[in-house]
Order: C-alpha cells, then sequence, then structure tokens
C-alpha cells in the first residue's frame, strides 16, 4: 500500500524568515536631517536691538523653535537668497506649526545695518520677524556665541587682500614645519590644479595627471585618456563672469588663480562645444565633457582640512602628496619628504586652539576639519612650543606699522592691513591710513541654524544652496522629536511588522493547503 509522504511543515521556516526580515527593516536607522546635525550646547542669552530700535533679549523668542541666521544689507549675493529662502520656509510651514516657530536674522555689519536701514532691507524682502544689529561689541559678542567669524575688508584695496572661495572671505593659512625644525607661514592660494583634485576627489572621479618641465599635465579623465597621435586633446577652460561665456585658459592648471576663476571645464577638443553650461550656484565647480559627448560636473561645497592643506602647499607652489587611504584622504610626503619605511616619525596634524591661543593636535583627519582658519603640518616629534603661531595670532608692535599682520613668507609675505589701512603704494609689508572713510565689505560664514525650545542649536545650514523644502522637513523632524507636534508615524505599523503578518499569513495559508 501506498504511504502518502506527510506534508513538510514549512511554518517554522516562514516564521524565522519573517522575523528576520522585520528585524532588519525595524532596525533600519531614522533618515538624518538635511541640514548638518548639531548637538550643541544651549546659547546664552544676549540682548540686541530689533528694527523698531527696541530692545530684543533672545528669551523673547519663546517659541518651540528658533531659526537664526546671519546676514548684512549690503551683502550682493548670498544673503538676500538666504532670507528669501527663509521667507519660503516661513510660509510654507504646516498650520500647526505656524505658531510655534520664531524667526530671528542678526548682522554682520552693525555699523551700517542701523534699525532704519533694517527697516528698509525688510520692507524690500517682505519679511517681518525681527531683524537684529547694536553696538558693534555686543553684536561680535552674539557671533561667538554662534561660532561665526567675520571680517571687515575695504573695497578695491588692493584686491590681493581678499581671497573668496565658497562664499566666504579666508585669510587661513597653513603652518609647515620641516624635518629640520625650520618653519613657513602658506597663504590659502588654491590653483586650478587644486580645484581639479578636490573636486575630483568629492565625485570619485579618477585624474591621470603627470609633472613635466611646463607643469602638470592632464592626460585623462576616468578612463578617458588622450591619444599618443593628438588627434584630440584635453582643454583646460575657465568661466568670464563678465562676459557669461567659456573661455581658453592662457595659463596651465598650476598658474590659475582659483579664487579668481572658482569655475573650470577640462574639455575634450574633439567634443561638442555647445555641452559647456554655466555653472550653477555660488560654490566652485568643475565641468568635464568627454570625447563621446558625455559629462560630468561637480561642485566643490565645503571648505575642509584637506582644501586648505593642498591649496596651501599647491599655491606655495611645494609638492605635496594627498593619497586617498580607507579613512579619508591621507598626506603622504611634502616637498618629497615622506615618513621613512620604519615609521619612526611620520607627518602630524595640529589645528590652532582659539580659545587657549595654541597648537593641539589634531583629533579628526583633514576630511573632518570643517572650515578652519589655521592648520599645521609637522613630524610628530614636533612639540607644541617648537610650531611658531600664525601670524593673526601674535602681532609684534612694529609689524605693519602696528595696523595689521604678516601673512606668508618671503617673497610672497604681505601685511593683513586693519581695516581703515592699506598698503603703501609700493610695500606690502606696511600699512598706512587710507585717505578717506573705506567702502568696505564683510567676509562670513553664511550659517542658518535651527534651534530647540532649549536654545540649543539642532541642525546647521551652510551658505545659501539649500532648498526651502528641505528646511521645512528638518524642521517638522526637530518638532516631532522635541514633541512640539504629534509624530504622525506615531500608531503607524512599521513596515516590518506588515511583512511579518503577510509572511505568516502565507505560511498559515501553505501549511492548510498542503494539509488538505
Amino acid at each position: 500500500m501506498d504511504v502518502e509522504p506527510k506534508p513538510i511543515r514549512l511554518l517554522p521556516v516562514y516564521i524565522v524568515v519573517a522575523c528576520l526580515m522585520s528585524v532588519a527593516l525595524i532596525g533600519s536607522p531614522v533618515s538624518a536631517y538635511n541640514g548638518i546635525q548639531l548637538n550643541s550646547s544651549s546659547v546664552d542669552n544676549f540682548t540686541l536691538v530689533d528694527q523698531n530700535n527696541s530692545e530684543f533679549k533672545f528669551s523673547d523668542a519663546t517659541e518651540e523653535i528658533v531659526i537664526v541666521s546671519f546676514f548684512f544689507t549690503r551683502c550682493p549675493d548670498v544673503c538676500p537668497v538666504i532670507t528669501q529662502n527663509l521667507k519660503l520656509v516661513h510660509d510654507t510651514l504646516p498650520a500647526e506649526l505656524e505658531d510655534k516657530v520664531e524667526f530671528v536674522s542678526i548682522t554682520l555689519d552693525p555699523k551700517y545695518d542701523t534699525p532704519d536701514v533694517l527697516t528698509q532691507y525688510m520692507e524690500f524682502h517682505g519679511v517681518d520677524w525681527p531683524h537684529l544689529t547694536g553696538p558693534t561689541d555686543d553684536v561680535k559678542d552674539v557671533w561667538g556665541l554662534f561660532a561665526i567669524y567675520t571680517q571687515e575688508y575695504v573695497i578695491d584695496s588692493h584686491e590681493d587682500n581678499v581671497s573668496d572661495m565658497e562664499g566666504q572671505v579666508h585669510n587661513s593659512s597653513v603652518m609647515y614645519v620641516k624635518p629640520d625644525g625650520t618653519a613657513e607661514e602658506l597663504m590659502f592660494l588654491p590653483t586650478g590644479m587644486t580645484l581639479t583634485s578636490t573636486a575630483a576627489s568629492e565625485a570619485g572621479w579618477t585624474v591621470n595627471s603627470s609633472d613635466s618641465q611646463f607643469g602638470t599635465m592632464i592626460s585623462g579623465f576616468n578612463g578617458y585618456d588622450s591619444p599618443e597621435d593628438w588627434s584630440w586633446w584635453w582643454s583646460l577652460k575657465l568661466f568670464d563672469e563678465e562676459t557669461q561665456t567659456w573661455e581658453d585658459s592662457p595659463v596651465g592648471v598650476d598658474s590659475v588663480n582659483a579664487l579668481e576663476h572658482e569655475h573650470l571645464a577640462w574639455f575634450a577638443s574633439s567634443a561638442n562645444a555647445s555641452l559647456l553650461q554655466t555653472p550653477a550656484g555660488d560654490t566652485p565647480s568643475v565641468q568635464i565633457v568627454y570625447p563621446d559627448n558625455t559629462t560630468n560636473s561637480t561642485n566643490v561645497s565645503s571648505f575642509t582640512g584637506y582644501h586648505l592643506t593642498q591649496g596651501a602647499f599647491d599655491g606655495a607652489g611645494i609638492d605635496v602628496d594627498i593619497q586617498d587611504g580607507s579613512y579619508g584622504n591621507f598626506l603622504n610626503s611634502i616637498d618629497g619628504v615622506a615618513a621613512p619605511s620604519d615609521w619612526s616619525w611620520w607627518w602630524q596634524l595640529h589645528v590652532w586652539n582659539e580659545t587657549s591661543n595654541g597648537w593641539d593636535d589634531a583629533e579628526l583627519g583633514m576630511d573632518l576639519i570643517d572650515e578652519p582658519m589655521t592648520l599645521a603640518w609637522a613630524s610628530n616629534n614636533t612639540s607644541h612650543d617648537a610650531i611658531p603661531d600664525p601670524g593673526f595670532a601674535f602681532v609684534e608692535e612694529t609689524e605693519c606699522n602696528g595696523h595689521g599682520w604678516v601673512m606668508g613668507s618671503g617673497s610672497s609675505a604681505h601685511c593683513m592691513c586693519d581695516a581703515g589701512y592699506e598698503w603703501a603704494e609700493t610695500d606690502m609689508l606696511t600699512c598706512i591710513p587710507v585717505e578717506s572713510e573705506p567702502e568696505y565689505t564683510v567676509g562670513h560664514f553664511a550659517y542658518t541654524y535651527i534651534l530647540n525650545e532649549e536654545k540649543e542649536p539642532r541642525v546647521r545650514y551652510v551658505d545659501d544652496s539649500w532648498l526651502a523644502s528641505d528646511f521645512v522637513e528638518d524642521v517638522v523632524k526637530l518638532a516631532e522629536k522635541e514633541g512640539v507636534i504629534k509624530d504622525d508615524s506615531e500608531g503607524v505599523p512599521s513596515v516590518g511588522f506588515l511583512v511579518s503578518v503577510a509572511v505568516v499569513s502565507m505560511a498559515a495559508i501553505s501549511l492548510r493547503s498542503k494539509s488538505e
């Protein structure tokens, strides 16, 4: 007599699979903020005056969410965009948050931005939240609470005093201590090769380059190498801001000042020139047009210790070998000098501590140091005391006639003159008073913060290259996290739970059908 095979009991298997799937799905991390997530302590209370010339205490902002931005009314580019973005944020907040979010804007130019000027600015932009100003020292104290660095720069008074990259003015420098103990301070003067290398690093491009008697030669990007018969080659183009057109670079990539030419294009000479696009955004960018007329482009939207290191050494004409390792960029050698094979010493990164006015060992890699002012590279056996202070931290009474500090060394040394002073006609190491009150602009970090009710900064946005929709999304996320509004996801079964139920149901159905 034939015996029917017993049905295979798959229920335990289905349940195990369901549990594993649900655990995997439930365990997925919650999405991060669109902006930079912070975990800062509460901002101390402060008092300034608003556009009505009325006293405004930060403690007066009693709403559960507070948005703090920084601007100045004469800012020609970034600030108006941020104001309009915040206006859109204000107008598109969910109804349940309209009375729970406070906006506060603080000037970076208190000498010019009087209450009347602020009122005109607000009327022009159609906004009505508090715009604050006050005595310069009081406003500067507030900047410090939000880690804002600003400096006044005289307009058209020796333009080499001003370096502008990524919307911020830099006096940034690198202190280079050689193995023999001698040191020099290198200015941040990125070249076209600096911009090309950093863009490629961030975008994951491969670059085929070589050193020649004429400087760095580029022969390929991402496997597209120029042929030996020179039927086509890689041409460097610079974007002319005045004519809004791409022009052939008159110099090699090492001689391009990336502070003056923030948008580069590498163009295969046989490609279609109409594929070159007008640069988008306010941050430096690099485009590539390949010989098959495909394209790539990327913006360099951050400024890290890597960018400062590469730009300072490139600007000084000192070869620096920075390699992309498993833990980020790694400095292998400076001027051909690398750590020995026995690792008896190596190149160590140091950061300037503005609180203690001294050098500290960097606790993070160069990629993770955001918007540095001054760094130092020295052998790891170099004591902090053996690393000279940066120029801005220690100024001799006679240096720059007592009205500035010396940046750089050797033939590149020059004074960074105080506001109201400029170089003498033929001497960049002398600061003399300007003959009349100069027109100035303000170099600054374009930060916008989202704070909770305890005035703790929880999200930061940099520059103006962000979307109002992303910002609103972060406000809602923070409000839900802080319990200001109900989290819509509460009470809704997780995807993992639903999958588990579905799989167990399938198992039950399968078992029943087999038993029948």
